[in-house]
């Protein structure tokens, strides 16, 4: 069983292509090989993908937001700037807070704070990677190069619902770790591209 310290980009791309069937692996994602350009390509926004797609107790984070001096135009009276890692705000726990929108790199509310949340942060370290995240991740990128790579539909649609059982089993087992509702939001288009409660991590 791998440790925390064999986590890495290319231990998690080279699982990916033995799922889709590639023969051979890559040492460094920077290389000249076209399995190694297509998981440069891909990794990032299928990380992001994953992320987002499931409330994982490893990426979890908690903030108190100062309120801003400056209040939106119009429609919300107040407005905080989001955390620089904050991929997806996932709840405001403030009780007299009945309405709240992410804007940008700003969350609009209809009452003062110190604004509390839960957010998921983005997380590029894989040794900070959870298993079942990592187990999950692989087979998304596997999803997504069967494309690039082979042109396999098929193969393609099977590994995202290969993805979408192994998010359930997450599920499951985050759920033994706390009280907290998560709540599965992915599918193959909007895992990546929802405008959900979604922070812009792009400056």
């Amino acid at each position: 069983m791998p440790t925390q310290a064999d986590y890495s980009e290319v231990a998690i791309c080279n699982l990916a292509l033995a799922d889709i069937g590639h023969g051979a692996q890559i040492t460094a994602l920077d290389e000249a090989s076209q399995a190694a350009r297509a998981c440069r390509l891909r990794f990032p926004y299928t990380r992001d993908a994953v992320l987002r797609s499931f409330d994982w107790n490893f990426a979890t984070r908690r903030a108190s937001l100062p309120q801003i001096a400056v209040a939106p135009a119009f429609d919300y009276p107040c407005a905080f700037e989001l955390p620089a890692d904050c991929l997806l705000v996932r709840a405001v726990h403030n009780p007299g807070i009945t309405r709240w929108e992410v804007e940008g790199r700003q969350i609009l509310t209809n009452s003062a704070g110190p604004l509390r949340i839960t957010y998921t942060a983005l997380i590029t370290d894989p040794r900070q990677f959870d298993s079942l995240f990592i187990d999950a991740f692989a087979t998304r990128l596997a999803a997504d190069l069967a494309m690039h790579l082979s042109e396999n539909v098929s193969r393609a649609q099977n590994l995202m619902q290969l993805f979408q059982a192994k998010l359930q089993a997450a599920r499951l087992r985050d759920s033994q770790e706390g009280e907290a509702d998560h709540a599965t939001r992915s599918s193959w288009l909007d895992a990546r591209f929802d405008r959900g409660f979604v922070c812009s991590i792009e400056g």
